[in-house]
C-alpha cells in the first residue's frame, strides 16, 4: 500500500496535486470555493492525505495564483500553483518546476462532452493526453454523503513515459470529492472525508 501511495503522489505532483484546485477571486463555476487556509482531508486505503490552501496569493508569470500544499503522513510531499482563466483552471507550477505550457485541468464553462488535449513539460518530464467531461450531473456517494458531481477523466495519459488513467469527481462548493488513479498496474482511490473552510 505504501508503494501505491508513493506512485499516486508522484502522479498527483505531475497532474493535480492532492485533490483540490483553487479559485483566485474568480467564480470558476463554483467548483473551487477555496479560501486561504482551507483544508481538505482524503482517505486512500489506510492512508490520510491532506491538502491545504496557502494563506496568500502567489505571483507567478504576472498572474495571481493559489498555492496548494499536499501532506501525507505528516510530511509535505508536494506544492503547486494554480490560476483560473476565462476558459479554464490551469496548473502552472509544481514545486520549483514551471509547467510549460500550463496544463488545463478543467474546461470552463463546464459542459458535458467537452474534451481538451495537452502536451507539456514539468521540468524535464513530458506529460500529454486528453481530458474529457464525461458527465455534469453524476450522482456519487462519498464517505456516506451523496453529491451531484462533474465527472472528468483522462484515459491512457502519458506521464513521464508511464500510462496513467485519471478520474475525478467535483462537487459544487466542495471541490474534488473523489479521485481515482491507475498508474501502470497500481490503482488508488482517494475519497474526501472532510473539508474545513475558515
Amino acid at each position: 500500500m505504501a508503494h501505491a501511495i508513493r506512485l499516486t503522489v508522484g502522479a498527483v505532483v505531475i497532474l493535480f496535486s492532492g485533490a483540490v484546485l483553487a479559485q483566485t477571486g474568480k467564480d470558476a463555476d463554483g467548483y473551487f470555493p477555496t479560501k486561504p487556509n482551507t483544508t481538505w482531508t482524503y482517505k486512500a486505503g489506510d492512508q490520510t492525505v491532506t491538502v491545504k490552501v496557502g494563506d496568500k496569493l502567489v505571483k507567478f508569470n504576472n498572474e495571481d495564483c493559489v498555492k496548494l500544499e499536499t501532506w501525507v503522513g505528516g510530511k509535505e510531499v508536494a506544492s503547486e500553483l494554480y490560476s483560473i482563466k476565462p476558459d479554464g483552471v490551469y496548473r502552472v507550477k509544481v514545486k520549483d518546476d514551471k509547467i510549460d505550457p500550463a496544463i488545463k485541468v478543467l474546461q470552463l464553462p463546464i459542459k458535458k462532452g467537452e474534451a481538451w488535449k495537452f502536451n507539456s513539460k514539468v521540468g524535464t518530464q513530458t506529460v500529454s493526453g486528453e481530458f474529457k467531461i464525461k458527465d455534469d450531473k453524476e450522482k456519487l456517494t462519498v464517505s456516506g454523503k451523496e453529491y451531484e458531481t462533474v465527472a472528468v477523466e483522462g484515459i491512457e495519459l502519458d506521464v513521464a513515459g508511464t500510462k496513467t488513467n485519471v478520474k475525478l469527481w467535483l462537487a459544487k462548493d466542495k471541490g474534488i470529492v473523489k479521485l481515482n488513479y491507475k498508474i501502470a498496474d497500481a490503482e488508488t482511490t482517494l475519497e474526501m472525508t472532510e473539508v474545513k473552510m475558515p
